[in-house]
């Protein structure tokens, strides 16, 4: 590719550049306490963004444009079936706080020992993609 400024100046042409990324995250907890009750804590995020910019010359100028677009969506879902007491809710909060450290694998972590909590499931998925394309046309005239 040619600069600009080194085309003739009969040169006719356009330049683009565009870029996209998507981000998504999704997280689900569900966690069993000793006396039965049963709490599912989710979480997804979808982060998307474009930019796109474009210039067109020939023997009278330059004209430029961009775009740029943003756009994140984020939903949360909590469901309890029971009752929880101070307790259990202590060692839920006290949980997330262990899985969201990173770091060493949770069992081999020394924390609160959790004991209302009779057992917990915990799924992360986090997917990024990025798309980068550039390009230019030049004729001379």
């Amino acid at each position: 590719m040619s600069s600009i400024s080194s085309l003739s100046p009969r040169s006719l042409g356009v330049s683009q550049v565009s870029a996209r990324s998507r981000e998504s995250t999704a997280a689900k907890l569900t966690v069993t306490t000793a006396e039965g009750d049963k709490v599912t804590l989710s979480f997804a995020q979808d982060t998307r963004a474009n930019f796109s910019a474009g210039a067109a010359y020939g023997p009278n100028g330059q004209a430029t444009a961009a775009r740029s677009s943003f756009r994140q969506e984020t939903q949360v879902a909590v469901k309890i079936e029971g009752n929880l007491s101070d307790a259990e809710l202590s060692d839920i909060k006290d949980l997330i706080g262990q899985l969201a450290q990173p770091g060493e694998p949770k069992a081999a972590r020394s924390g609160p020992a959790l004991d209302t909590l009779q057992s917990f499931e915990f799924a992360y998925r986090r997917r990024v993609e990025v798309d980068l394309r550039a390009s230019q046309y030049s004729i001379d005239a």
